[in-house]
């Protein structure tokens, strides 16, 4: 008698997309609440990446969605790739979020001090 594949693929997976939601959201609540006191030539360039992260998501979660569906096929290796290659682009583009922000925060008057000429 014919029995199905068991249900994949294991739990982990259907965690990831919603623990990576989560984390994302927080940072970008983060940042919005720091968005008004930065410059606006900053706020344009971190409202830009916010969609492009977004976006990133998006497709983090369809390559997720591919890697599960094709867990136990012969394309599992290429799924699980290109999962990682989205992940490694959604982590790129949080960065590219938090450089801006980072450069945006006033520098602290001892780095400024340094060079006194003493």
């Amino acid at each position: 008698s014919f029995f199905p594949p068991p249900s994949h693929p294991p739990p982990v997976f259907a965690s990831l997309p919603q623990a990576v939601g989560i984390t994302l959201r927080s940072l970008i609540q983060r940042v919005d609440k720091i968005l008004p006191y930065l410059h606006s030539s900053v706020t344009t360039e971190i409202k830009g990446t916010k969609k492009l992260l977004n976006k990133d998501l998006a497709e983090l979660i369809n390559k997720m969605r591919l890697a599960q569906q094709n867990s136990i096929t012969s394309l599992r290796e290429e799924c699980q790739r290109e999962m990682l290659a989205a992940t490694h682009t959604l982590a790129l583009d949080s960065k590219n979020l938090l450089d801006p922000v980072d450069q945006a925060k006033p520098k602290p008057a001892s780095q400024d001090e340094d060079h006194s000429g003493e």
